[in-house]
């Protein structure tokens, strides 16, 4: 690479520097890779989840039926997320098999990606790789790979990493416009597989303050002025569709005041790092809860200890330069994952929030840890021990997280024993997959400890109502669903549910009712003319009943 003009007219040796930074590595890349392909194919043979698996793919009309464009998905507008899965349906059917590969051969990308990115930024082979290695292996990562619904996270951070690969290679070589077009192509790209992935503009911005490219500042700032208007589109589209999805979920989260609001968003980096520092009890879910009223001790403490540890690294900016780098790289990859607010029932904190986030703050550990060893060469043997051990206990924790990924009984089972119930709503969602394994009366005992935990979490009613008409407990299925048609009574389903219970009962006329109910909601509902074919027939109405099965067989009725 040729040597750059300074704006004085020097000429700069940071060509020749750069060159020495983005040199390929060697093997070291390749033993990340292969322990993340390691660790991840233990998950290739685990299930199709109960949680948003089937609803991201199998049930997701943009993946049977390649309509990419035109629709929104658990809140999310991820057309790019849903041609990988429409791949993989397409290869592999209902198997679970091809989209645990798709994610596990994205990861490892992600990996080699990392180590590259490293080696550019900090210069230092052993920092890339252990980088790489913290990501490629960490359990905090688990979730992300190993859950299908999750494949849109490693996936926005390929294209994600990509932007940043071709945006360092335009700052280098400013006259490769095509670069800086790629690295905007890619980050369009990273937003259609994921909306977190609008971050990268400030991650940009961290970019070229780390690296101190030398370019006119005009045209610096012009460059990114491309790169905020996509986001703050994709940001607007976000906002749009998780309201839209909102609206068809129920609101379980606790309230929370202006105050506790801020203790919370205090709270939760300190709790992510100590989750990646402590590796251990990671969940599908956590919950912000309350105690007698209010928010535990921690939640004081944490912003305390969060700004103690802002400020100690920006003292030290000049002679630890490290550790302010992999924070501000750690913010600004997460910012929009922090719970400044909630829509709905998504997740407020999450283990996937932190794939890409992880980077910075293994940074701070790794480039810490050398340090340390500098330092205290004392003590060099113990820290080299302990950071051996440490990378140890996180292939074994990963295999065993992996682990509990493998069905929807063990990832939910796994939250409740930990203490996350999300207000009853794993006890639902765990007896709804008992439900669907016909193991009746564990589903109902679930259905049951929701009920007791959140007497208005409504979809219980509905499946437990059910269970207790499969197992000939009329009284207690009405009961139930009475219940919940109190809170939606234009749910043709139930209607007709409540109906055949209603006739087990001998009430035919509260049967007759429902079925006409079901039937004016629901003029396609087939089943329902022949159930009140039956009515009629039973209340004397020949005619009527004769009306209702000729109609039954119009329909398509057998």
């Amino acid at each position: 690479m040729a040597k750059r003009a300074t704006k004085n007219g020097s000429s700069s040796q940071t060509s020749k520097h750069q060159d020495k930074h983005i040199s390929p590595g060697g093997w070291m890349p390749w033993i990340p890779v292969a322990l993340a392909v390691l660790v991840f194919a233990t998950g290739l043979t685990n299930n199709i989840l109960g949680v948003d698996d089937h609803t991201a793919t199998l049930n997701n009309p943009a993946v049977k039926n390649f309509e990419l464009f035109g629709s929104f998905n658990l809140g999310m507008y991820a057309p790019v997320t849903w041609a990988g899965y429409a791949i993989a349906y397409t290869l592999g059917g209902e198997s679970p098999f091809l989209y645990h590969l798709l994610s596990l051969v994205v990861h490892a990308l992600n990996v080699w990606l990392v180590y590259h990115l490293l080696l550019r930024l900090s210069g230092r082979a052993q920092v890339a790789f252990g980088v790489a290695l913290i990501f490629a292996i960490h359990p905090v990562q688990v979730e992300s790979v190993a859950w299908i619904a999750g494949f849109s996270t490693p996936l926005f951070a390929l294209f994600y990493l990509l932007a940043c690969d071709r945006y360092l290679h335009y700052r280098d070589a400013p006259s490769r416009t095509d670069q800086y077009w790629l690295a905007l192509l890619f980050f369009v790209l990273a937003c259609l597989a994921k909306s977190a992935a609008v971050t990268l503009p400030l991650t940009l911005l961290v970019l070229d303050w780390w690296r101190k490219p030398q370019m006119d500042r005009s045209r610096q700032i012009l460059g990114y002025l491309p790169f905020f208007g996509v986001a703050l589109g994709f940001g607007l589209l976000t906002i749009y569709s998780r309201e839209q999805a909102m609206l068809a979920l129920e609101y379980n989260s606790t309230p929370l005041s202006l105050t506790e609001r801020a203790l919370v968003l205090g709270y939760t980096p300190v709790f992510y790092w100590i989750k990646i520092l402590l590796p251990t009890s990671f969940n599908i879910y956590y919950s912000f809860d309350k105690i007698n009223g209010q928010l535990p001790w921690t939640y004081t403490v944490a912003p305390v200890l969060l700004a103690v540890v802002l400020f100690l690294a920006w003292r030290s900016r000049e002679k630890a330069p490290w550790a302010w780098r992999g924070l501000v790289f750690y913010f600004t990859t997460i910012v929009v994952m922090l719970p400044f607010r909630s829509l709905g029932t998504f997740e407020m904190c999450a283990d996937h929030y932190n794939y890409l986030p992880i980077i910075g703050f293994a940074l701070l550990l790794v480039e810490g840890w050398y340090w340390l060893r500098e330092r205290y060469p004392g003590i060099n043997g113990f820290l080299q021990f302990a950071g051996f051990a440490w990378c140890i206990a996180l292939v074994l924790l990963s295999f065993m997280q992996v682990r509990v990924w493998k069905d929807t009984i063990t990832v939910v089972t796994n939250a409740i024993n930990n203490g996350y119930t999300q207000n009853g709503m794993m006890y639902s969602a765990r007896g709804k997959e008992w439900g669907s394994q016909g193991n009746i009366q564990a589903a109902i005992q679930d259905f049951s400890k929701a009920l007791e935990i959140n007497p208005n979490l409504t979809e219980a009613y509905k499946y437990r109502g059910g269970l207790f008409g499969v197992g000939k407990q009329y009284d207690r299925s009405l009961d139930d669903f009475n219940k919940f048609l109190e809170q939606v009574p234009d749910d043709p389903e139930i209607l007709y549910n409540r109906a055949l219970t209603c006739i087990n009962l001998q009430r035919y006329p509260e049967a007759l009712a429902d079925l006409n109910r079901t039937i004016e909601l629901a003029p396609d509902f087939i089943r329902a003319y022949r159930a009140r074919s039956n009515v009629r027939q039973i209340l004397g109405d020949t005619t009527g009943g004769a009306a209702d099965l000729q109609e039954y067989g119009r329909r398509g009725g057998q």
